[in-house]
C-alpha cells in the first residue's frame, strides 16, 4: 500500500522481524489465523498472538518474552 502511515502495530512487527533475522531466526505473520484482527507471529519454532491494537510496551515485553527475543 504506497503512500500508507506505519502505525505503531507495524513498527512493533518490523522491530520483530529484524530482532528475528538478527539472531537468524525466521520470521512469519499470519493476520487470516487471528481472530477479530489479531495477528500470529511467528519467530523460529515459536508463536504468540498480536492483538489488534497498538502495542503498549508492557504488552511488547510479554511479547518478546513469548518469541524468545528478550534479553
Amino acid at each position: 500500500m504506497p503512500g500508507r502511515v506505519m502505525d505503531k502495530r507495524d513498527r512493533f512487527i518490523a522491530e520483530i522481524r529484524s530482532e528475528a533475522r538478527a539472531k537468524g531466526l525466521s520470521f512469519r505473520v499470519d493476520y487470516r489465523k487471528g481472530k477479530g484482527g489479531h495477528a500470529m507471529v511467528y519467530v523460529g519454532d515459536k508463536l504468540t498472538t498480536l492483538p489488534s491494537r497498538e502495542i503498549d510496551p508492557k504488552t511488547a515485553r510479554k511479547i518478546r518474552k513469548q518469541l524468545g527475543l528478550a534479553d
